[in-house]
């Protein structure tokens, strides 16, 4: 007896102690990103840590991505719902944002890490996981394997609950030799009194770890409900639009005012396109195109674009406009200054304050750009074209620009058919400009 004894203390030491977060992250948090992939936010961001009911351990991590469209668009908000395994899959994080096809299983999975009070989850593969099918930049930066701990150079989420009781929420990218990482979404967050509601199952394990987008994961967050959905305040600052002759013209972000307006001539293939930004902010306001920005294709990544820079920048022709005139720039690299490029042929162009907004208008080809220049004939006009935008202050001694440092964004653009697609983060539909003028919903 002694002798089994003696094992079974053995085996329990052996055990991995449960991983567990601090408890004082339980609960509903709310507070306004300040930086982000689309941009700065105005609205509120939702994020609840809940005990799976059943297990008492396990954790459902809730959030609500209305990413600061008003209630009238309430059916295409977006949403997230991670699962915590604290025993088992210990400290493995399955993350399930919505909405997505009823097939998928899996879109990310990440391990935890605890040091003191502060946790952080770093993307993690699993079996038959395709590096091309992911938004990370494993081969051109080594993101998976080139830290200190696995994955956390490709994607980190880091939760620390701060001396004054704030939730510091601070999910990165990657970023290239010698910069930061890119901020994919920082928010400090303040508790408020919510108790969301979970009736639904939790993962399995091991295989059975996965989410469930044709029933659990498939709607909505209930931090998408009351109170929520009517806390939101309408801006009292209107973005003026140049004459609003465009047939197209949509607000992309609040903070900055930053619109993008244009005209599409399929018959001559060209694309006349205006930006603008308050310009309190704004010495320069630039935009890129990445006519390959969402390919998984091989001949995307040998060009140094695609997926995989998804969410940096490199691939993007960049046209900028300033107080003195306009520069081009091609960005080879996933973050850093780009590199002056005329490669993109532009025409017609030209910088305009008016008010208290800068404007930039040009015309460009459907198919032109460094891209075009080293004889890939890839189109914007495509699913897989993306832009991206920033502003920021022009350094005139220098004649560069300054970084943008959170004023900038990323969109994924239907220059067709811009409100293709009911995701808040793909659609522009619920940042339409309305009549003579752009007047967020």
């Amino acid at each position: 007896w002694s002798f089994c004894w003696t094992l079974s203390l053995a085996a329990l030491a052996s055990e991995p102690k449960p991983f567990t977060l601090p408890p004082s992250f339980e609960g509903t948090w709310q507070g306004i990103p300040y930086a982000s992939v689309i941009g700065p936010w105005s609205e509120n961001f939702t994020f609840s840590i809940s005990r799976d009911l059943v297990s008492e351990s396990d954790y459902v991590f809730e959030a609500n991505l209305p990413f600061d469209a008003s209630p009238e668009f309430h059916d295409y908000w977006s949403w997230q719902r991670s699962y915590l395994r604290v025993s088992g899959d210990r400290g493995r994080l399955l993350h399930c944002p919505g909405p997505r096809s009823p097939q998928l299983q899996r879109v990310a999975m990440m391990q935890g890490h605890r040091d003191g009070d502060a946790v952080t989850f770093c993307l993690r593969k699993w079996p038959g996981y395709v590096d091309s099918q992911h938004p990370f930049p494993f081969h051109s930066l080594n993101c998976y394997h080139g830290e200190d701990i696995e994955g956390c150079g490709c994607f980190n989420w880091t939760l620390r609950v701060d001396p004054e009781g704030y939730l510091d929420y601070e999910v990165s990218m990657a970023g290239s030799p010698g910069h930061e990482h890119s901020r994919h979404m920082w928010v400090k967050l303040h508790r408020i009194p919510f108790s969301p509601s979970l009736n639904f199952k939790f993962p399995g394990t091991g295989k059975d770890f996965e989410c469930d987008y044709a029933f659990r994961d498939e709607h909505q967050t209930p931090l998408a409900s009351c109170p929520f959905a009517q806390t939101y305040q309408r801006p009292s600052r209107r973005s003026i639009s140049a004459g609003g002759s465009f047939q197209h013209c949509y607000n992309l972000d609040l903070k900055t005012g930053l619109v993008l307006e244009w005209d599409l001539d399929l018959q001559n293939s060209m694309l006349k396109v205006q930006v603008s930004a308050w310009s309190n902010l704004a010495d320069y306001v630039s935009i890129g195109f990445r006519p390959l920005g969402g390919s998984s294709s091989n001949l995307a990544r040998e060009a140094g674009t695609g997926r995989e820079m998804r969410f940096g920048m490199a691939g993007a022709d960049i046209v900028l406009g300033h107080s003195d005139g306009i520069q081009q720039y091609y960005a080879s690299s996933y973050s850093g200054m780009p590199q002056p490029d005329t490669s993109l042929n532009i025409s017609q162009a030209f910088t305009e304050f008016k008010g208290d907004r800068l404007y930039l208008q040009f015309q460009r080809p459907l198919v032109g750009g460094w891209l075009s220049h080293h004889g890939i004939n890839a189109s914007i006009v495509s699913n897989v074209s993306d832009v991206m935008w920033a502003v920021g202050k022009w350094d005139a001694d220098a004649a560069v620009p300054r970084y943008h440092h959170v004023f900038r964004g990323w969109r994924e653009v239907n220059w067709t058919d811009p409100e293709f697609d009911a995701r808040p983060l793909l659609s522009l539909r619920p940042y339409k400009c309305q009549d003579h003028g752009v007047v967020y919903p």
